[in-house]
């Protein structure tokens, strides 16, 4: 555990996933972290509390690996933009009526848009079908015309 002083703020940093489907994000092209989710807070911090996710300048803080803890960046609270408020139905605007899925303990919830499209993509990335068509698609060269159309052909046109 850390103490934290004064009116700084200890956050676990949310990164950006390193690929999007099959396009891997090289790390020159990845953007530095720009939010987290506060695990600790100083005696004098009056608007943040744990647990919120909150936004910040990329240049602002010290990004610490600390063990036992992991990744955490130390920021004063002055220094954090906003904090992403979650209320209950402006978060489920994207669940899908309807569709539901069953956890593991046998309680049904319902799904979100997200999560539909991960199970269908994935479901087409593990098929039979576009494991053949991966291996099989060559990509053919275009077909560039070296001869160039005579003035005539031009006026055949009119």
């Amino acid at each position: 555990m850390i103490r934290m002083t004064g009116n700084k703020v200890a956050c676990t940093p949310l990164f950006d996933p390193g690929h999007y489907g099959m396009i891997i994000i090289p790390e020159q092209a990845k953007e530095r972290c720009d939010q987290g989710i506060i695990k600790y807070v100083g005696p004098e911090v009056e608007d943040t509390h744990v647990g919120d996710h909150v936004l910040f300048s990329v240049y602002m803080g010290t990004l610490l690996d600390l063990e036992g803890e992991g990744l955490m960046i130390i920021l004063p609270e002055d220094f954090i933009v906003a904090t992403v408020d979650y209320h209950g139905e402006e978060v489920a605007a994207t669940k899908l009526p309807g569709l539901y899925f069953r956890d593991e303990h046998g309680k049904y919830f319902t799904a979100t848009y997200e999560q539909a499209l991960n199970m269908v993509a994935r479901g087409l990335e593990e098929s039979k079908w576009y494991q053949e068509l991966k291996g099989s698609v060559h990509i053919r060269p275009p077909k560039i015309h070296t001869q160039r159309p005579t003035v005539k052909d031009y006026d055949k046109l009119r």
